[in-house]
């Protein structure tokens, strides 16, 4: 079976431009191909894991493969363009973990390891690319075990020999070759200042293991399993901390509703007042059953971090620099690239999702603080109190 890129009818490509990003809602091959060659500073991603999930009901959507061949068909597809795209001397940074099968899924009684680092590897060398680094973003262990049921304790005890150990993240670092090799600079160099970028920034970036604080953005899901009140009071204390912005107020009701999340009795998102003489009262609201409530389950199995895509944005492009995510999800790669002075490109093809990145991303460029994951925390913990 031969696949090609085509959008499924009734589709529509959506785009929402700021000063320095776009955020488009579109297939990222065929969006792609209408981008200039060499017009992007570095691309920054996490690609699909295969057919682990299907992030949107298009066919479009990669996880539609029924297994690894045909994935990295699709991929075929992809690299190319990413290649072309791309600088010259510039850099592919590729996240990925290697897959577990299940021996209920292959029979062999035993979960075994599908080395899916090492086919995407194949994938983008295929394309031109070369391969300059595997950094390797540390695990917890525990709660691999938890999610998964591979690692227990008990099972040691019993035959250690079926045993593996703890999947490790992965950043696949690629380098398009520079149109000179003869001292392989990029054609457009990515500087440091020694006096901003130390010796000890470098001798960090350069180890070959990394770790990762864990924060990230909440995407739809997460904010779709919280309690209506910790949403709301999540609100009330970014609107505290900010200004207002009626684009990004509305989209972000926009998200909620879209996975019908919005009440309809009473307003989850009103307009905070600063003034210190204006009470915002906290509406009355049916608490969720806290179980249900908070049970997510994780879509993506290992999301890129943004303190990870920090280190990567600032190591490999200068200021001003585009970066793109063909896979922009929920926008973190873009929202951090707007942090740290640079501009974004991210394509998505779920809807919801890029709805979310719209709000992040026009929050970046207001200089405000989008909520994170340590800000959910927070709350849980005030309410617990």
């Amino acid at each position: 079976m031969t696949f090609t890129r085509q959008l499924i009818t009734g589709e529509a490509r959506a785009e929402v431009r700021g000063q320095r990003f776009r955020c488009i809602n579109n297939d990222c091959v065929l969006e792609m191909q209408t981008m200039e060659e060499n017009s992007v500073d570095m691309a920054l991603t996490s690609i699909p894991f295969g057919n682990q999930y299907e992030y949107s009901p298009t066919f479009n959507d990669f996880g539609h493969c029924p297994g690894d061949a045909m994935f990295f068909e699709q991929m075929g597809f992809l690299t190319p363009e990413l290649h072309r795209v791309l600088r010259p001397g510039r850099i592919a940074a590729v996240h990925v973990k290697d897959r577990i099968m299940f021996g209920n899924v292959t029979g062999l009684a035993v979960p075994t390891v599908n080395p899916f680092s090492d086919h995407t590897t194949t994938a983008f060398r295929k394309a031109g690319f070369v391969l300059l680094a595997r950094i390797t973003i540390d695990t917890d262990v525990v709660r691999e075990n938890n999610q998964t049921y591979r690692l227990g304790w008990s099972e040691n005890a019993k035959d250690s020999s079926k045993m593996g150990a703890g999947m490790p993240e992965y950043v696949l670092v690629f380098r398009k070759l520079p149109s000179d090799l003869s001292n392989a600079y990029a054609d457009v160099p990515v500087t440091k200042d020694k006096a901003e970028y130390t010796r000890a920034d470098w001798q960090i970036d350069a180890a070959g293991l990394w770790r990762s604080d864990g924060n990230r953005l909440p995407d739809p899901e997460l904010l779709q399993h919280m309690p209506l009140e910790d949403i709301k009071r999540l609100w009330v204390r970014y609107c505290e901390s900010g200004g207002y912005n009626h684009a990004e107020h509305v989209e972000l009701a926009k998200a909620l509703e879209s996975r019908g999340k919005l009440p309809s009795s009473f307003m989850l998102f009103p307009a905070v007042s600063r003034h210190q003489d204006i009470w915002t009262d906290i509406a009355r609201m049916r608490t969720l059953n806290t179980e249900q409530s908070r049970r997510n389950q994780e879509q993506h199995v290992c999301p890129l971090q943004l303190d990870i895509i920090k280190r990567l944005i600032r190591r490999y492009t200068n200021l001003g620099e585009t970066v793109l995510d063909p896979f922009g999800g929920i926008g973190s790669t873009v929202y951090q690239a707007l942090q740290l002075g640079r501009c974004g490109v991210g394509i998505e093809l779920n809807a919801d999702y890029w709805r979310c990145a719209v709000a992040y991303c026009q929050m970046a460029e207001a200089e405000q603080c989008a909520p994170t994951l340590f800000d959910l925390t927070e709350l849980e913990r005030g309410q617990a109190a």
